[in-house]
């Protein structure tokens, strides 16, 4: 008898290491970006941690009260509720996997409820600092090339990796545009840019020499930057300037603040940021409700009568 039960188990069943390799497996058939694929090998490995300790190896064992003492056992940690859930969501894609392939039953994954922190954009002063044109006949490559990226990060709230994949034949300089071939939800976008950045952009292609086929923002090889050299080259710069702060993603937020707080539509900036719906735009548009209030009475008819 317990020799058949093995048997039926080894059958119908499938260790969490199996399945997790057939979840990775679908989402690499499914085409999703590396860095998803990164995601969720990153976060996953904290759940599967857990699952060991509790000495669990099949799917079929998990309940959902195991994944409620999952989170009370994550809290204890003192982790921050925005990191708990960023576990919680890596732990949830797999176990809805799991259920719809029927190696589990149906439960619902709730994230934990936390506070949304209000990400600092950069600062008047700071702009100012960081956006100040180096002597380019005694600066460097590499400060140049730091202080376009600055100055394009400023003036389009571009992504990271959208910014890292444009090559020069993206960029229609005559009519003010940029094609951002890898976006976040995977489908092409048009970029509008203003002539300021036009101007910066010619003067350093030019520069530089830069070909279509060349990335735009290249290393001292001509090589495309990396994530990481690129995150470091921006923290360079900005503490060079005075800058303490020294997030790229920041920039998003800054040209986000500075849209809606000079009377930007809410619809053109969803399709500027590449939000897949309006709803996360709003969020920067209830953010900075208080920085429409600012000034606004010299604006009202009332007053000006």
């Amino acid at each position: 008898m317990a020799k058949v039960n093995v048997l039926q188990r080894g059958k119908f069943e499938k260790s969490v290491e199996e399945l997790y390799e057939d979840f990775q497996l679908e989402n690499r058939v499914k085409n999703l970006s590396e860095m998803t694929i990164r995601y969720y090998e990153q976060n996953l490995i904290h759940f599967f941690r857990y699952l060991e300790e509790m000495k669990l190896e099949y799917v079929s064992e998990i309940r959902k009260k195991l994944v409620d003492k999952y989170i009370l056992f994550l809290k204890k940690k003192s982790l921050k509720a925005t990191t708990i859930n960023t576990y919680l969501r890596a732990a949830r894609a797999f176990l809805y996997f799991a259920m719809r392939e029927e190696y589990l039953s149906q439960f619902e994954i709730s994230l934990i409820k936390a506070e949304k922190e209000q990400k600092e954009p950069y600062s008047d002063k700071d702009i100012k600092r960081l956006i100040k044109k180096p002597n380019l006949r005694e600066c460097g490559f590499v400060e140049h090339r730091n202080w376009v990226m600055v100055n394009y990060l400023l003036e389009t709230g571009n992504r990271l990796n959208t910014i890292l994949n444009i090559k020069i034949e993206d960029i229609d300089l005559g009519n003010g545009m940029v094609i951002l071939t890898t976006t976040k939800n995977r489908k092409a976008q048009y970029n509008p840019i203003s002539e300021y950045i036009v101007k910066i952009l010619t003067e350093y292609i030019r520069t530089y020499i830069l070909n279509k086929s060349d990335f735009l923002f290249i290393n001292e090889l001509g090589e495309q930057m990396t994530r990481n050299s690129m995150q470091h080259a921006i923290a360079r710069y900005n503490k060079s300037r005075g800058v303490e702060k020294t997030s790229i993603h920041a920039f998003r937020h800054t040209f986000a603040k500075h849209y809606v707080t000079s009377g930007g539509d809410a619809f053109k900036l969803q399709r500027l940021l590449g939000h897949a719906t309006l709803d996360v735009t709003l969020n920067y548009v209830n953010l900075y409700a208080k920085d429409l209030k600012e000034g606004f009475e010299q604006h009202s008819i009332l007053a000006n009568y």
